[in-house]
Order: C-alpha cells, then structure tokens, then sequence
C-alpha cells in the first residue's frame, strides 16, 4: 500500500504542477508582472511551501533543527541540477540560450543569501553569532534580502518589459482566459501542490523507514529529492508550455524562498541559536550552491553552445559534475 500511494502522490504532483505552471503564465501575463517576477516569487513560493511544511514539523516537533536545515541546503543543490535536467528534455538550442539574461538578478541574490547563510553557521561555530532576541541576526538578513529581493525582480521585470514592448508588440496567448479566473487556478493549484508536497515528504520519509535507511545519507537524499518533486515537474511543464524564462525563473526563485525559510525556522525556534544547531558541513554544501549559481550565471550571459561530440554545453555539464561531486563529499564527511 505504501508504494501504491507513493505513485498515486507522484502522478497527482505531476498533474498539479503542470496546471499550476499553466496557471501561473496566465497570472504572468494578466498581471503584467511577467514570467521573471511570477516564477521567481509566486511560482518559487508555491512549489517550496512543502520544505517550509516538513522544516517547521523537524524544528517544532522532532527537535531537529540540522535536519531542517540540511532539507533546506539539499533542496538547494537539487534545484540548481534541476537546471541541466531542464537543458536534457528541452527542445531545439541550449537552455540557456533561451532565456533571458536578466534571470542573473535572482541568481546572483541567491548566491548573496547563500553566503550569509554560511556565514551565519560559521560564526555560530565560534559563539560570535549576533542576537536579536532568540533570533540570530542572520536570520534577518536572510528575510529582509529576500523580500528586497522580490521588489528588485519587480521593478527590474517591469522596467525590462517596458523596453521590450517599445520596441515590438506582445503576443498575448490568453485572452480568452479571464483575470479572475487565472487567479482563482493558481491560488487553488498551489494550495494543492502544498498539501501533496506534503504527502509525498511524509511517504519519502515512510519509505526511509520501511527500507531501512533510517537517517543515512541516501535516506537525507531521499526526502530532499521527493520534496524538490513539486519544482521538477513545474519546471519541465513550464518548458513543454515554452515558458523557458518561467521554469528558470522557478529555480533561481526556489533558492531565495528555501534560504528565507531558514530565517522563520529561527525565528519559530525558542529554544536558543538555531545557528549554533546547523552542522558546519553545511557549510561545504552552501559553497558547492554558490559554485553552481556561479557556473548557471556563466551560462547565461555566455550562452555557449552545444559542443558537437556532447550533448549538452560545457555550462550544464559543469552543474551536474559539481552537484554529484558535492553530494560525494557530503556523503564521505
């Protein structure tokens, strides 16, 4: 019975996220915010509610703060290498060429976020971690980035827009599709999306146990993957909808959402530094994120292409050889 649901879960997250990537381009064209603002910050937000689930449920009730963290960094990785899985399915040129190069911006403030987490742990390590109360000061900075973040991608989007629109007129693909009822989808889609995501992390972790894994490695990697699931299929919808900018976006959008999570886990953690919980190992794994922001952000402006003995640019190659190689380290740490 337990692997029955673990397929039933699968095959309705894949439904779920394929109307919700839908829904979320009608959004981005009735709204005017465009496919950058709603990936990076409604859809990202949307797909990463299930780690903010499964994170307030290990730091409240199991008392595992690592582990909420450890879900939060792995999530992280998984969502850069959802990039080069992007590139594989996707038709005609590269996926970074592709896409907009103004998707940078989000990268390049996850790659600020990542580096204020790692700092926070290593300061935590040494018990010189600033306060605000029982929240640590990096915790603050991680929410307050982010929501400057999203006001940035906002006002970049908009700006960019305006540029392009002068210069070209905009096809519009659902005008035939009411405002109020884009909304209502997505609204409903996304709480859909929460409550399997959900789900699925619990049956991940049922079948953790039930394989005998218990809190191993490929256990941890186990539950990080199952509750990137929702992004994934987001992800690959959006691309089968041509929406290239819109499943980056979600990626990169992913990341912020994920690292400002961290903050409200401090924040709903009472029981003293959450910092001073967090593994330094961490550490290693938000390094190895910002390598892999690095290379997509390399990627994006240089907009290499595919090498006639590879498939895939040297870019994309570059993300999956640093995730596996991150993830083998971890594993031997």
């Amino acid at each position: 019975m337990l692997w029955i649901q673990v397929i039933i879960c699968i095959a309705l997250v894949i439904a779920v996220s394929t109307k919700l990537s839908q829904s979320a381009d009608m959004v981005a064209e009735k709204s005017g915010l465009g496919r950058n603002w709603v990936g990076a910050i409604l859809l990202a937000g949307s797909t990463s509610l299930p780690e903010l689930a499964t994170g307030i449920s290990a730091v409240n009730y199991l008392d595992a703060p690592d582990l909420a963290a450890g879900g939060i960094f792995g999530s992280c990785l998984f969502n850069l290498v959802i990039l080069a899985i992007l590139d594989i399915i996707t038709g005609g040129g590269p996926l970074f060429q592709q896409a907009q190069v103004s998707h940078g911006m989000a990268a390049g403030l996850g790659s600020l976020m990542l580096g204020v987490a790692a700092t926070g742990i290593f300061l935590a390590g040494k018990d010189l971690h600033p306060m605000l109360g029982w929240v640590g000061i990096s915790s603050i900075v991680l929410i307050v980035i982010y929501l400057i973040s999203a006001r940035l991608i906002a006002k970049f989007e908009t700006r960019r827009r305006n540029q392009v629109l002068d210069q070209e007129s905009e096809a519009y693909e659902y005008a035939h599709v009411k405002p109020r009822t884009a909304y209502l989808t997505f609204a409903l889609c996304s709480l859909a999306i929460v409550v399997l995501g959900v789900w699925l992390a619990w049956l991940g972790d049922e079948v953790v146990k039930a394989t005998g894994l218990g809190e191993s490695f490929i256990g941890s990697l186990l539950i990080a993957i199952t509750t990137s699931l929702p992004e994934v299929a987001a992800g690959i919808a959006a691309v089968r909808l041509d929406a290239v900018d819109l499943a980056i976006s979600n990626v990169f959008g992913s990341n912020i959402f994920n690292l400002a999570i961290l903050g409200i886990f401090d924040i709903l953690y009472m029981k003293g530094d959450l910092w001073t919980k967090i593994g330094s190992v961490h550490i290693f794994t938000a390094i190895i994120a910002m390598m892999m922001t690095s290379l997509a952000i390399v990627g994006l402006i240089y907009r290499a292409t595919r090498p006639s003995r590879l498939y895939l640019t040297y870019d994309v190659l570059g993300l999956i050889v640093l995730y596996i190689g991150g993830m083998y380290i971890i594993y031997l740490g």
